[in-house]
């Protein structure tokens, strides 16, 4: 390391340590932290303990004969592979997937680099969010209708009406 990444380095290292050690505010934003940690434990716990049924599931459907389970049941085989909606074991394997084409492209070079990291990248996020295509073409409209929702705006230009007194003085 050089001289100005040590510095860095060391600059970063103090001011996180005087954030969570501040005698103000300090405990606060350790509690919070804490909590933080202890929830996404708890979450991690959650979804691993779902795909571990998930798969000891779909290891009986193997077990009775009916191979469909692989790819999600006799319903999967019909439609778009792309609506979202996938099994906590296809997420799992799509998460996996990705992750291993994305730190592949990481090895290559471009052209092939940018390709596997997007692919990748996209696996990952489907992986994570679980959206399907139309849940993706329809965000603009959801987005719209919460704005609307949350601050009463539907993102038109609001036009008021001009009071008589302000007409008045326009013409004067």
């Amino acid at each position: 390391m050089n001289r100005t990444t040590s510095l860095l380095t060391g600059a970063g290292l103090g001011a996180g340590l005087m954030y969570f050690l501040d005698p103000k505010r300090g405990r606060q934003r350790q509690a919070r932290i804490r909590d933080r940690m202890t929830r996404l434990s708890h979450d991690i716990a959650e979804a691993r303990d779902t795909v571990t049924r998930d798969v000891r599931n779909r290891m009986r459907g193997l077990a009775a004969g009916d191979l469909t389970v692989l790819v999600g049941g006799k319903n999967a085989l019909r439609g778009n592979p792309l609506r979202g909606g996938w099994s906590p074991t296809g997420r799992a394997m799509l998460g996996l997937i990705g992750g291993g084409l994305f730190l592949s492209g990481l090895t290559k070079e471009a052209p092939t680099a940018c390709v596997l990291g997007t692919v990748g990248l996209g696996l990952m996020i489907e992986a994570a969010t679980n959206a399907g295509i139309d849940d993706i073409t329809e965000m603009p409209t959801k987005v719209k209708k919460m704005a609307a929702e949350k601050f009463g705006h539907d993102g038109k230009a609001i036009r008021r009406p001009q009071g008589a007194a302000q007409m008045a003085g326009m013409r004067g």
